[in-house]
């Protein structure tokens, strides 16, 4: 190997190692926000005692009448109806839990999608453990925690939703800083920043040293820094920057989002219902909503549809979805108000209603 090649390769290691070195302190300054946070078990503990296991409850055949049809509720569902008070008072409980490590953990935008998944799943496991563990009394014994959590993942996820909502602004920021830094790689700086780049008259050099001087203190000549690391630079400053986290945190309510973690945890109970039914426990049940009824709703608001045969209608329906509120207003607003729609919504709904 000649004088050359050993200087060709010396100057091109030299070159690789600083841009590992400047890629390191790009991903500690503005990529990896994570290691500013503490361990989410550092924080101080909720000191309230959670509340007492379950156990077994032994339900009965219910009948109730409505408008001269009956809705017969069979002892397999009025068992699990049973344990409906003991899930609401357990999801009031892990959801104030995870409003008290809320107020500990996060004040901005970095730290509500670092410290989410801890709190949502510190009082979601528990919901679903026990939840799941109600199955074995009906004789379920091929349900994992996995398949079931799974499952419920699969139902109800508002809050997961909303999370997903929030830290997709970051997500689309470094979507656009890749583009950027695969356009400036492969069109070159000024054609890939075109409109980005307010002053045309920049020179590539002068634009390289600020950029990297302000974001991580370290100055190189230009011809030593990639042109992908420096768009990865760039892109993530002009996509990825502290204001557009700060206005998606702050246009956020906190307290819609404490709602969905508490329905999150509470529908627990129907995932638990919903497994019953799909194993033929519990027959002609709907614990989840699936549509299915919506035909018969529509029409029973026409004009023509029999009125003899209205209650029996909404006597299906009921019996078939009976956790969804708006099939008893429905009965109400074409039966009218009476003690026995009243006595069915709060055997199924109760204080959820």
């Amino acid at each position: 190997m000649g004088l050359f090649d050993k200087a060709r390769n010396k100057i091109t290691e030299t070159s690789n190692n600083l841009n590992k070195k400047l890629s390191e302190k790009v991903e500690e300054k503005g990529n990896n926000p994570r290691q500013k946070f503490a361990e989410y078990s550092s924080f101080p503990q909720y000191e309230k005692e959670e509340p007492a296991g379950w156990t077994p409850k032994q339900g009965t055949e219910k009948v109730f009448t409505f408008s001269g049809t009956t809705i017969t509720v069979p002892k397999e569902l009025d068992t699990c109806i049973q344990y409906r008070r003991e899930f609401a008072e357990a999801a009031d409980y892990y959801t104030e839990r995870f409003k008290y490590k809320y107020a500990l953990c996060v004040n901005d935008y970095d730290s509500f999608t670092y410290y989410f998944g801890d709190m949502y799943e510190e009082g979601l496991q528990p919901m679903l453990y026990r939840a799941s563990s109600l199955l074995l009394p009906f004789g379920v014994f091929d349900i994992d925690n996995k398949s079931f959590n799974e499952l419920h993942g699969s139902l109800f996820k508002k809050a997961v939703l909303s999370y997903q909502k929030m830290y997709g602004v970051e997500e689309a920021g470094k979507q656009k800083a890749k583009a950027l830094a695969d356009g400036i790689t492969r069109y070159g700086m000024k054609q890939a920043l075109q409109r980005e780049i307010e002053d045309d008259n920049l020179s590539y050099h002068d634009f390289v040293q600020r950029r990297i001087a302000e974001d991580t203190g370290l100055r190189f000549k230009s011809g030593e820094v990639s042109s992908r690391i420096i768009g990865n630079l760039i892109g993530n400053k002009l996509f990825n920057n502290p204001e557009q986290k700060a206005a998606a945190y702050e246009a956020f309510n906190e307290e819609t989002l404490f709602e969905e973690v508490h329905s999150d945890y509470y529908n627990s109970f129907y995932t638990f219902i919903d497994v019953l039914t799909k194993k033929g426990i519990i027959n002609g049940v709907k614990a989840v909503n699936d549509g299915s009824a919506q035909t018969t709703i529509d029409n029973l608001k026409n004009p023509m549809f029999p009125k003899d045969r209205i209650p029996q209608a909404l006597a299906t329906i009921i019996s078939t979805f009976p956790f969804e509120e708006e099939y008893y207003t429905l009965a109400e607003e074409l039966c009218g108000s009476s003690s026995e729609v009243s006595a069915i919504k709060e055997y199924f709904l109760g204080d959820n209603s």
